[in-house]
């Protein structure tokens, strides 16, 4: 049992709804936030059970006001958060010549506002005591400016530059902040944007180990990052993809 007091941002689904299944089970107080309701529920009663160790709470992430008063009352529960992860997110394939103002909006709200958001509300708490311990959820697409159209691989280039500012202004108060970047990983984003068997076979092709990325592999990443083996690393981004970003031709 570790005993840390975490929240998920983002947590029902995908990446962060695994993540929270293995803090509960190694003992943590873990509250967790998304904007699917009935998916946050079920997961709540889910882990849950009969230790009360889970809080889950609706959250639109681009409501600055629901964001503070969320943390806000995490810490009036728990007394601390002494880890986010920030995991929620939207991405499509929108070709740039297609793109609207309204789907860019909506991807940078979520994807980079709604980051900014939480950090706004969850870091001066970690300052107080000086430790606090960040891993945000980007995305390879940051480096290569493809997978989820311009409109995602931007807002996610925007949380690179956003970890690394937080890192050289908080670094010496205690705060860590890191970022995991998976690529083809698979999630049910995965599925939206590589549909049928023929897509995600030409998609293995260009991904030397061969497989793709499981949501084992981004909890391990997440863990490690928060843990005492990594407290010298900082402001760094992890690339989960397998060799495919830098290796593969």
């Amino acid at each position: 049992m570790s005993g840390k007091t975490i929240l998920v941002v983002g947590g029902a689904a995908g990446i962060g709804k695994e993540f929270v299944r293995n803090r509960i089970k190694k003992g943590d107080k873990v509250a967790f936030t998304d904007l699917n309701e009935d998916a946050g529920l079920e997961l709540l009663k889910e882990v849950n059970g009969e230790k009360d160790q889970a809080m889950f709470f609706p959250h639109n992430v681009t409501n600055w006001e629901n964001t503070k008063a969320v943390v806000d009352k995490i810490m009036d529960k728990f007394g601390q958060i002494d880890v986010l992860v920030h995991s929620a997110g939207i991405t499509n394939q929108t070709a740039w010549d297609d793109l609207t103002f309204e789907q860019w909006q909506k991807t940078i709200d979520i994807n980079l506002t709604g980051l900014f958001y939480s950090l706004k509300a969850v870091t001066p708490y970690m300052l107080e005591k000086k430790a606090g311990n960040i891993v945000i959820i980007g995305s390879g697409s940051a480096i290569t400016g493809s997978g989820g159209g311009l409109h995602y691989a931007t807002s996610k280039g925007g949380a690179f530059g956003l970890m690394r500012a937080i890192a050289k202004k908080y670094s010496h108060q205690g705060l860590t902040i890191n970022l995991v970047a998976p690529r083809v990983i698979e999630t049910d984003m995965l599925k939206k944007l590589y549909p049928t068997e023929e897509s995600k076979k030409a998609l293995l092709e260009k991904i030397p180990v061969k497989k793709f990325g499981t949501l084992e592999d981004t909890t391990n990443a997440i863990n490690f990052l928060i843990s005492e083996k990594a407290k010298y690393v900082q402001g760094q981004v992890l690339l989960l993809d397998g060799g495919r970003t830098y290796l593969s031709s």
